[in-house]
C-alpha cells in the first residue's frame, strides 16, 4: 500500500503528527491483502475492500503532501519510497526467472521494473513475483496525476469526485475496451479514482461537512448498486462494477469516520506501526512468500492456520531481509527493524482545521 501504506510510501515533506486511526486502518488492509493470498474467503473482501481503502488512504496522505510540501516535493518524495522496493525485488527476481527459462524476456521488459507505468512482466514460473505488481503501476500514475487533480478537486470538488466513478460505469455499461497495457491504465483509474479523490475530500474537510445520514445513504445506495449488478448481470460477483460500487461505499464511510485511537495497546500499536513502515516490502514480497510456502509445505500444507503461518514467517524474513531499502529511501539510516514510538498520542484528525473548497 508518509507513513508508507501498502504501496502507500512516501513520508510528507515535513514531519506531522501520526493519525492512529489512518495508520491502523491501513495496516488492517495490509493485513486483509496477506490474508486473501493465503486463505481467499469472499467475506474478507467484503468487510475490508482493501485496495480501496488503500487508494483512499493514499490520496489522503498524498493530499497532506501537496498542501505542506507542494506538487513537485510531493511527487518526488513519493517516487523515491514507491520504486526502490519494487528495484530490490526485480534484482533477484528477473534472474530468478532467466535461470528458470524465461524465453520470452528482451532487454525492453526492464523498463516497466524500473518505472511501472505499465505492468512490469515476468514468466509463468515467476507469477507469484509479477502478479500482485499492478497495484504500484496504479499508484505510480496517481502520483503523477495527483497535483492535477487536486487542482482540479479544488475549483470542483463534487465533480472530480464523481469523474472516475462515472467512467467505471461507463466502462463496465456502454463502453467497451479492448484488453491491452493502456486500457488497464484507463480502466484502474476510473476504479479507484473515486476513492483517491476522496482522500483529497477528508484532507480538505468536505467529508466533515457531510452529515452522517447523508454519508451513510450515499454509501448505502452505492451499496445497493453493486448488489443489484451483481444479482442481475450474469457474471454475478465477478463483474468489475461490482466490487467499484462496493469498494466507493466502504471507502466513502471509513474516510468520513474519524475515531480516536490514540489509546490502542502498546503491542497492537508497535505491530500497527511496523506494518506502516515496511508496507511497500510487505506488499512486494508477501505473494511470492505465499507462494514460497506453498511450495515449501507441499503435501503438508493442510489445514489453512498452517499456511497462514509459514508464509507470515517467510514474509516476516523477506521484510527483515529487504526492508531496509525503505529506510534508506526514507533517508533514514538502515535497520532491520525500523523504530517505532512508544506511545502515538497525537490524533491528528481530532485536531485538524479543514480549509476551504468549492463546491461543484
Amino acid at each position: 500500500m508518509s507513513s508508507s501504506t501498502a504501496g502507500d510510501g512516501p513520508t510528507e515533506p515535513t514531519a506531522r503528527p501520526r493519525s492512529p486511526y489512518i495508520d491502523t486502518l491501513r495496516a488492517a488492509a495490509i493485513v486483509r491483502v496477506f490474508l486473501q493470498h493465503t486463505v481467499p474467503l469472499g467475506v474478507l473482501t467484503t468487510l475490508l475492500p482493501a485496495m480501496w481503502v488503500m487508494f483512499g488512504l493514499a490520496g489522503y496522505l498524498t493530499a497532506v503532501s501537496l498542501r505542506r510540501g507542494g506538487a513537485a516535493a510531493t511527487v518526488r518524495s513519493r517516487l523515491r519510497r514507491l520504486l526502490p522496493p519494487l528495484w530490490m525485488l526485480g534484482a533477484i527476481g528477473v534472474p530468478l526467472m532467466l535461470l528458470h527459462g524465461w524465453h520470452a524476456f528482451t532487454w525492453t521488459d526492464l523498463v516497466p521494473w524500473v518505472f511501472p507505468l505499465v505492468n512490469p512482466p515476468g514468466s509463468e514460473w515467476g507469477a507469484a513475483l509479477v502478479v500482485a505488481l499492478w497495484y504500484l503501476r496504479v499508484y505510480l500514475w496517481f502520483v503523477l496525476l495527483s497535483p492535477v487533480l487536486r487542482w482540479l478537486f479544488e475549483r470542483a470538488p463534487v465533480a472530480t469526485l464523481l469523474a472516475p466513478l462515472g467512467a467505471a460505469v461507463l466502462l463496465s455499461t456502454v463502453v467497451r475496451l479492448p484488453s491491452n497495457a493502456v486500457t488497464d491504465v484507463i480502466w484502474s483509474t476510473a476504479a479507484y479514482g473515486t476513492a483517491w479523490v476522496l482522500g483529497y475530500a477528508r484532507e480538505s474537510g468536505l467529508l466533515d461537512r457531510l452529515a452522517w445520514p447523508t454519508c451513510l445513504a450515499a454509501a448505502g445506495a452505492l451499496g445497493a448498486a453493486a448488489l443489484l449488478r451483481a444479482a442481475a448481470d450474469r457474471e454475478g460477483l465477478h463483474d468489475q462494477l461490482v466490487p467499484v460500487l462496493w469498494g466507493t461505499a466502504v471507502v466513502l464511510v471509513a474516510l468520513r469516520a474519524r475515531p480516536r485511537l490514540d489509546r490502542l495497546a502498546v503491542p497492537l500499536r508497535r505491530a500497527v506501526a511496523l506494518l506502516n513502515a515496511r508496507a511497500v516490502t510487505v506488499y512486494v514480497w508477501q505473494l511470492p512468500m505465499v507462494a514460497a510456502g506453498l511450495w515449501l509445505l507441499g503435501p503438508l500444507a493442510g489445514p489453512p492456520v498452517r499456511t497462514v503461518a509459514v508464509a507470515a514467517v517467510l514474509t516476516a524474513g523477506a521484510v527483515l531481509c529487504f526492508g531496509w531499502v525503505e529506510d534508506l529511501a526514507a533517508k533514514r539510516s538502515p535497520a532491520l527493524l525500523p523504530a517505532v514510538p512508544a506511545a502515538r498520542r497525537a490524533a491528528v484528525d481530532a485536531i485538524r482545521v479543514p480549509s476551504p473548497v468549492t463546491r461543484g
